[in-house]
């Protein structure tokens, strides 16, 4: 029984670096692509000032998007090393078998869902008590007059 379920392992991480693979190639091209329309833009730019702000904004959102694709690279590759290392598809924070059905729709997933929505959880609790401090800090009594607040 073991061997079949070893088996049916080995199939389906096959699957799962050739998609993620494909995925990289994929990525890979999108930064490509928007790097070569990047410098064609370069390339034509004449205008005002308007227009000049415009490109500037899409430079920088072009930017972002890159900066995406390259952490999706990186994730991308940490995934292919742990189908080479054995790891892949153990969460890294319980030691559980991510589901199958997890790795086929995110497959450079790290986490078990349940280890996901608790990080997540945190990680907004963390944010939420960062944002009301910051606000609760701000105060501007210079701009009222004493009685005023």
């Amino acid at each position: 029984m073991k061997k079949k379920a070893k088996k049916t392992e080995n199939k389906m991480q096959k699957k799962i670096k050739q998609m993620l693979l494909k995925l990289r190639d994929q990525a890979i091209e999108e930064i490509a692509e928007k790097r070569k329309m990047e410098s064609v833009d370069l390339k034509t730019e004449i205008g005002d000032f308007y227009d000049s702000a415009d490109e500037e904004r899409d430079r920088q959102l072009h930017h972002i998007l890159t900066d995406r694709e390259r952490e999706k690279i990186f994730e991308i590759d940490e995934a292919l090393q742990r189908i080479e290392d054995g790891t892949y598809g153990t969460c890294e924070e319980c030691g559980k078998k991510i589901l199958e059905s997890r790795l086929r729709v995110m497959p450079f997933a790290r986490l078990c869902v349940a280890c996901k929505s608790a990080n997540e959880k945190r990680s907004e609790g963390a944010r939420k008590y960062e944002e009301e401090t910051f606000y609760r800090d701000l105060s501007f009594p210079e701009f009222f007059e004493e009685g005023e607040e």
